[in-house]
This record gives C-alpha cells, structure tokens and sequence, in this order.
C-alpha cells in the first residue's frame, strides 16, 4: 500500500510539473500533433521495462483480450489529452488546473453509481481537497470562458479513465497495458492529426524539448506510476493523491520561475494536503455509504 501510495505521489509530482510544458508547446505545434509524437515517446521509454524488471502474473483473470482493454483506455487518454490541450490555449493556467483537479469528485461520484462505496472521511477529504484546489488555483475572478468548458469536459474523461483502470489493472501485466493504452492513444492521436492539422516537422522540431518533457516524464513515468499504484488503491484514494498535482505545480512554479505563494494560496495547499490524508485514514465499515454498502447480519 506504501509503495502505491508513492507511485501515485511521483505521478502527481510529474504531471504537475509538466503542465508549464503542456501550456509552451500549444503554441508551437498542433495539440494531435503533439500528444501523438509524446506518447509514442511514453512508448518507447516504457517498454523497455518488459525486460529489465521482474513480472509478476496479474491476480485477477482477465475479461477481455489486453488489446480490445488498451484501445478502450488508449481512446478515454486520448479524448482527454486532446481536449486538455487544445482548450490550455484558451484559458488560463490557474483556471485549468483547477477544473482539470475536479476528477476528485466525479471519480467518488461516479462511483457510487456503479456501486463503489466511499468512506465519510474519503468524502471529507474529497470536499476539503475541492476548496484547496480552488482557493490555489483561481488567483483571478472565474468567468466560465469557452477554454473552460473544454477543460471540463475533458475532466470527465480522465475520471471515467481512472475507474476503468481501478476495475481492471489487476488482470493484465502492468507495462504490457501501459504500452498498451499509450500506444493506442498515439494511433488516435496520430489519426485526428492527419485530418485536423498540417503536418510541420519544423513545429515538431522547435517543440523538441516539450515533446520530450511530456513524453518521458508524464506519459513514460506518470501514467505508468498511475497504473502501477492504482493495482492497490481505491479509485477515490488514488484521485486525491493525483490531485496534488496542483500543489507540485505551485511548488515548481515557485522554486523554477520565482512565483510566490500568498496567504490564500498556502492554506489551499494545506487544505488539499489535509484532504488526501483524510482519504488515507482507516474507516470503520459502518462509516461507508453506498447503494451495495449493507451489512451482513
């Protein structure tokens, strides 16, 4: 549980770190473009990784064939990614940090329909979490813009990705369906590229550095750090440690480009700390709600 708890943490602290990365390259190279050169990166920097670490057989018998399961995750990455990206040249950063932190509470909420419960403390540290993001991320007054809509609803997709990837990553190999799901979300990429935008290798070339930033660190590390840490986690615990990826971001900001954190922003950042413990606490079963959430007698 330790070790998944910190491949969660070093997913945030990298996907936190690469939205300044995310937001310099929208204005350089098309967002397909873009997300299809870095994931087929994120290909190429994990499947090494077949033959160097040790594989344990999944513990759970798969449903379905570990390509029809990667096309599905690769397709919910890539209407994710696609719509983040395009809509960051849209918005501003501290607006879309903080919709994109929202998959904190649709995950526990769409979880409840599918009949996962979810701790009271689980559910306090969601609403604690929530009001850290925000009073971190909105330093200007929020008027919905139509960047902002785009972000939302590419906020859905990244929840429906993590409870689909909490229900089955404990039936496949964990790189094998990493390379998996990065590779299918390249094809998609790739495909939406060759329809939507003009082909620059001079784009690709002048974006190199965030290719690679977002290639190796979000797609090879991040994703994989998900995956590896969601095998053990709750979807909800998983969520709230990935959210802190606004608290990274803040900390990056801070020690790279000299941003200074005021009295709002810092109690956000406590806040939003304070939530993801609330989530990690032990919790008696009677604390639980749920529709499949009775006691046996």
């Amino acid at each position: 549980m330790l070790q998944a708890r910190l491949c969660l943490l070093l997913t945030a602290f990298v996907w936190g770190s690469t939205f300044v990365a995310q937001r310099l390259a929208a204005d350089l190279v098309g967002p397909h473009t873009y997300n299809a050169t870095r994931f087929l990166l994120g290909v190429l920097t994990v499947s090494p990784l077949l033959f160097f670490m040790k594989q344990t057989p999944p513990s759970q018998k798969a449903r379905f064939p570990i390509i029809w399961t990667s096309l599905l995750l690769g397709f919910l990455l890539f209407l994710g990614v696609s719509l983040q990206q395009y809509a960051i040249a849209y918005t501003t950063a501290s607006k879309a940090a903080f919709l994109t932190a929202l998959y904190i509470v649709i995950v526990p909420a769409l979880g409840l329909f599918i009949g996962q419960p979810i701790s009271l403390l689980a559910l306090a540290g969601v609403l604690c979490s929530v009001t850290g993001a925000g009073l971190l991320s909105l330093k200007e007054s929020f008027i919905p813009s139509y960047g902002d809509g785009i972000i939302l609803i590419s906020t859905l997709f990244w929840a429906l990705h993590i409870i689909l990837l909490s229900a089955i990553s404990k039936q496949y190999n964990p790189f094998k369906l990493a390379i998996g799901q990065f590779l299918g979300c390249a094809v998609f990429s790739g495909i939406a590229a060759f329809w939507s935008e003009p082909l620059s290798w001079t784009a690709i070339e002048n974006s190199w550095l965030f290719i690679v930033w977002g290639g190796v660190l979000s797609v090879g590390l991040g994703f994989t750090g998900q995956l590896l840490g969601q095998r053990k986690l709750p979807a909800t615990q998983a969520s709230l440690i990935m959210s802190l990826e606004i608290v990274f971001a803040g900390i990056m900001g801070y020690l790279i480009l000299d941003e200074r954190l005021n009295y709002q922003e810092i109690i956000g950042l406590i806040a939003m700390c304070t939530g993801v413990l609330l989530a990690q606490l032990p919790c008696p079963p009677q604390l639980y709600i749920g529709p499949f959430c009775r006691r046996k007698e």
